[in-house]
Parts: C-alpha cells; sequence; structure tokens
C-alpha cells in the first residue's frame, strides 16, 4: 500500500487539490487537511525510503537535509546581513501588495522612507503614550444652523475585552508626530463599499508626509507591552534620525492606522530584523500550516484606498 501511495504520487494530488480548495474558500477545513496532507507526505516519504534503505541511511539523510537547510539560512543571513532571512506572512495588513502566505527574502541594509532629524532632548520629551490616539469621526455642530455632522479628528482609546473603545476627541498639542485624519474607502470582496476614519497624512517636525508605497517594508519585533505581538511586516512611513541613532514608524498598507496609533513604540535599528527584498507567492503556507495558524486573520476580506 505504501509503496502505490509513493510510486502514484497520491498524496500530491491530495496536497494540491485541497491547497487549490483552501485558497477558493478560505476555509479552515480545508486549512486542516493541507497541513495534514503536508504532513503525511513527510511520513509517506521517509518510511518508504526506511523500508528500502534502513532506517541508518534514512536518519543519515535527514539529518544531511537539515545540515542543508541551517547552511542555506545562515549563509543566507550571512550574505543578506540579517539573522533572519526569511519570513512568511501571516496577516493581511499588506494587502494588496504582500498577501497572507507569502515568503519574504530579508536583507540587512537600512529601509529608504522620508526622514527628518530632531535632538535627542526632543525625542526622550516625548510621550509617545500621548500620541498613541486614532483617527475617528467626532460629532461637529454648526453654530449658524445648529446642524449636526461627522468629521474625521483624533480620539483617544482604551482596549477593553471587547477590543478598541474610543474615550472622546484628543489634543494633538505638543506632539511631535501630529496626524492629519480623513476619510479613506475600504473596499470589500463581496462588493460593497464603506467610507472610514484614517490617517492621511503626519506632520512630522514641520514637514508634512504622506504614505509613498515606495518606501521599504521592514519586519519588525515590537517591544514588550506593545499591541502587536511577535514579528510584524510593515512599511517604513517614516524615519526619525536622533542624534545619528535611528527609528522608524511603520504602516500596514491595508491598515488605517500607523502602528504606534494603535499602541506600538517607535521602532530602534536593532528592533529591526530586516528589510525585505524579494517575495515568494504561497511558500509561506508552510509555515502558517505548520503552526497551526489555519484560521482567516481579520482585514483579510477588503483593501482600503487612500
Amino acid at each position: 500500500m505504501l509503496d502505490w501511495i509513493v510510486s502514484t504520487k497520491a498524496l500530491y494530488v491530495v496536497f494540491i487539490l485541497v491547497f487549490a480548495l483552501y485558497l477558493i474558500t478560505k476555509s479552515v477545513i480545508f486549512a486542516a487537511l493541507t497541513a495534514l496532507s503536508l504532513i503525511a507526505l513527510f511520513v509517506a516519504d521517509t518510511l518508504h525510503s526506511a523500508s528500502k534503505g534502513g532506517w541508518k541511511n534514512e536518519i543519515k539523510e535527514i539529518l544531511v537535509a537539515v545540515l542543508v537547510a541551517a547552511a542555506i539560512w545562515y549563509g543566507g543571513g550571512f550574505l543578506l546581513h540579517t539573522g533572519a532571512p526569511l519570513d512568511a506572512i501571516v496577516s493581511c495588513s499588506m494587502l494588496p501588495n504582500l498577501e497572507r502566505g507569502d515568503m519574504v527574502i530579508l536583507q540587512g541594509a537600512e529601509p529608504n522612507a522620508p526622514e527628518v532629524a530632531v535632538s535627542q532632548s526632543e525625542f526622550a520629551a516625548q510621550d509617545w503614550k500621548k500620541e498613541q490616539i486614532v483617527c475617528a469621526l467626532c460629532e461637529r455642530i454648526n453654530s449658524s444652523t445648529g446642524a449636526r455632522s461627522m468629521e474625521p479628528c483624533t480620539a483617544g482609546y482604551v482596549i477593553t475585552p471587547l477590543g478598541l473603545q474610543l474615550t472622546g476627541e484628543a489634543s494633538q498639542s505638543g506632539n511631535l508626530l501630529q496626524y492629519e485624519c480623513g476619510i479613506c474607502t475600504r473596499r470589500y470582496y463581496n462588493g460593497s463599499v464603506a467610507e472610514v476614519p484614517c490617517t492621511r497624512a503626519v506632520l512630522a517636525d514641520g514637514q508634512r508626509i504622506a504614505q509613498n508605497l515606495s518606501n521599504d517594508v521592514v519586519v519588525y519585533s515590537p517591544l514588550p507591552g506593545d499591541t502587536f505581538r511577535g514579528e510584524t511586516i510593515h512599511r517604513v512611513y517614516l524615519k526619525m534620525d536622533v542624534e545619528g541613532k535611528k527609528y522608524y514608524f511603520t504602516l500596514g498598507d491595508n491598515n488605517d492606522q500607523l502602528d504606534l496609533q494603535f499602541g506600538n513604540s517607535p521602532i530602534s535599528q536593532e528592533h529591526v530584523v530586516g528589510k525585505v527584498a524579494a517575495r515568494l507567492p504561497y511558500v509561506g503556507y508552510v509555515k502558517l500550516f505548520l503552526f497551526g495558524l489555519l484560521g482567516t486573520p481579520a482585514g483579510c476580506d477588503s483593501t482600503l484606498a487612500r
């Protein structure tokens, strides 16, 4: 039976079929079946090879494969000047430019983005928690007519078990970074459209900086206590030179607010794993399935247009 399974490539056919069905449906069931078929492929090939050449020879081949993989990983990291030359995209915050399931190749070079220079005293005096405010809609009343309208504004918030809860309009007076709020269009794949408040630009040291999709995308490690957990892949919105030390402020292409606004800290150079040099579509799904990241996260049903 094992010989027939291996010789007919039956498990490869099953893997390709359920993976294609997953890409079409995004169903957790097909994601689980894809992960199981991937594991079954490895087990079947291992048992088949062991039955032909013996376990001693098979263990040697596995060790060689592990050593080759390690050589590629560390050799690639050395050549690309980064400790982690590969990473997989697990969310949809970079749609449509990078998709969930992509594998990205990283290199350790300074990211390209607009830069502003500030002094160490200016940066140290800044209460970054004060700048963790979001663009929202606030009610305005026309003093002449009494008419009410909802207009973009900056608002404070608290994070509760139910999610982000607004606490009212927030002042940006004295903030090193100030947000220009506006309305963006979120287009859902079911055909519906929604107008949502978003950050249209940032004012930093007198400069107005808007989103630029030619800026580099980086992978960074958030600090303990930040809202985001685990390595994050987002585009650099701007970088700040603090007397020679660089800090980065990032935004997911499909997010309506900067990472800082959602509760992350400014990113120092030592927390940047690398910038994205190339993209390998679908290859990252191997990591997602093997690590049990089967469900489709929030935000995968739409894209944002500024």
